[in-house]
């Protein structure tokens, strides 16, 4: 029996962005960026506004970059709609790149989707400048360079999404996909006043990236073989 598009795809949309908020890129910096702040600002008076400020320039580079990524790649891909074609592939790259995100897990080292080494010097310098321009720079960066950490899931929404009815339906659906995308962030910057709290993610984010890999990866999987049985 054909399974419904419509009645599937607001919930994987909403649990996708949702999981990909959680992807070890954009965590890991934010909780870089958090750290780093918190040294400049920890004898400014207004230490909590200055946090919650400059953190949310930085989600909000990430968000900004996200939903434009997305549109192009809606608007380019809108002339194929009438058929398949780009579902299937799009769910078929997105069960490759889970394979690869599932191998970290099993055989750490070698290949593998990460921010590219030589843009983390990059990044570190954005953040740095803790002026509007630097922080959002810094998070327009991250958007970017996080694509080949959770591309895959990205891909397969973006494949999901065009099998809808039309191009401004599928842009609804993106920004319900980013807004998830930026819940965990916006979570961790709200907590982020604490510096207990903020030791204690950061120790979390380090021991459990293989663990958060895995579920990235198999989730990539799932969401790739739904759509073929969608398709």
């Amino acid at each position: 029996m054909a399974i419904d598009p419509q009645t599937l795809t607001l919930p994987i949309v909403m649990i996708a962005g949702l999981i990909d908020g959680f992807n070890p890129c954009a965590f890991a910096v934010l909780l870089l960026f958090i750290t780093f702040t918190m040294g400049m600002l920890q004898m400014n008076t207004d230490y909590r506004f200055g946090l919650m400020k400059v953190g949310s320039i930085y989600i909000s580079g990430i968000f900004v970059t996200y939903v434009l990524i997305g549109v192009g790649f809606l608007s380019a891909i809108s002339f194929f709609s009438a058929t398949h074609a780009v579902g299937k592939a799009a769910a078929l790259i997105s069960m490759l790149l889970g394979l690869v995100l599932m191998k970290d897990y099993f055989v750490p080292g070698g290949f593998g989707l990460a921010i590219p080494q030589s843009m983390h010097t990059t990044i570190n310098t954005w953040i740095k400048k803790t002026s509007i321009p630097g922080v959002f720079g810094a998070g327009v960066l991250v958007g970017l360079c996080t694509v080949p950490c959770s591309g895959g899931i990205y891909l397969a929404v973006l494949g999901l999404i065009t099998l809808q009815a039309t191009l401004a339906e599928g842009i609804v659906y993106l920004l319900i996909y980013n807004l998830m995308l930026i819940v965990p962030l916006v979570a961790v910057l709200l907590a982020s006043s604490n510096r207990i709290v903020v030791d204690k993610m950061v120790a979390w984010q380090s021991g459990n990236k293989r663990n958060v890999r895995l579920l990235m990866g198999s989730f990539m999987v799932v969401m790739g073989f739904v759509i073929l049985m969608i398709i």
